[in-house]
């Protein structure tokens, strides 16, 4: 069975699962062609089209996709794209094939979607190693709650400890995050 791109699109917004399957039967032949041709082993094309599927949900998620060309094409230009950003982190000197697929608007989206997860993750990971008063006197912050209600609700002794201590904490923060090797690749 074959599906038109509108139901392609709306089958990974509602992660059916036939629609993904036949996603990767269809399309993933061609990111693995040219991954391997291009210093890459099918795992590491593998990784690569999940990356781009979930990229997709993301940006669908946000707001709607209307494409100017065939899934086939877009799903090969957002492969492309990333891979060749994976490369270009990777410091490689090489010669990529290019490719006369038109990578329009909607690919660089979703390439800026994915340095915002790519972001977003690294964020995760450090927030997730904070004290738990920290992480949660900054996410009362984030949520728009003063330092006297954060104060109370955490039993800390006022507002000015509240204060100093989300100031420690976002820099553990900025500190740690900048000390990861994925820094400067995202």
């Amino acid at each position: 069975m074959d599906y038109t791109t509108e139901a392609i699109l709306e089958g990974i917004g509602m992660s059916n699962n036939d629609v993904l399957n036949y996603i990767y039967r269809k399309f993933f032949p061609d990111t693995c062609r040219f991954v391997e041709n291009n210093s890459g082993t099918s795992e590491d094309a593998r990784d690569l089209f999940q990356e781009a599927i979930i990229v997709i949900y993301r940006k669908m998620k946000k707001s709607p996709i209307v494409l100017t060309c065939n899934f086939r094409t877009y799903i090969y230009s957002v492969c492309r794209l990333l891979w060749l950003k994976k490369l270009e982190n990777r410091d490689d000197n090489l010669d990529i094939i290019k490719s006369d697929v038109v990578l329009d608007q909607q690919v660089d989206d979703v390439s800026k979607s994915y340095e915002q997860t790519e972001r977003y993750r690294l964020y995760q990971k450090h927030f997730k190693l904070l004290p738990p008063d920290c992480q949660e006197i900054m996410k009362l912050y984030l949520e728009k709650v003063s330092a006297k209600e954060i104060a109370k609700k955490l039993g800390f002794a006022g507002e000015d400890y509240v204060k100093s201590r989300k100031y420690k904490c976002k820099q553990t923060l900025i500190t740690n995050i900048k000390n990861d090797n994925q820094f400067t690749e995202v």
